[in-house]
């Protein structure tokens, strides 16, 4: 499944894309938590103390975002593209 890491939290992880194995059953939660142990200063920046997704960070499944369909509980196929989205700020 690919991972795709946009704007600043590109630095973090050092690509655009990420490709991630997904077992049975992965969510995006579970994704996102193996991605915060594989790059930790992500993982400070995406998701807050006890796991949870900091409310500024969006993430989309296939371009739908987490927030309209089960949150962390998403579950997520092989065919899925997982966006990972910061806020950004102009000016």
């Amino acid at each position: 499944m690919r991972v795709k890491i946009l704007a600043i939290l590109r630095q973090l992880v050092g690509a655009k894309e990420i490709e991630v194995g997904l077992k049975v059953g992965d969510t995006v939660g579970s994704v996102l938590a193996r991605l915060a142990a594989d790059y930790p200063t992500l993982g400070e920046r995406i998701l807050d103390d006890h796991g949870n997704l900091e409310t500024f960070i969006n993430v989309f499944v296939s371009g739908r975002s987490i927030r309209f369909l089960d949150g962390l509980n998403t579950s997520l196929n092989e065919g899925h593209v997982l966006a990972i989205v910061p806020p950004v700020g102009g000016g």
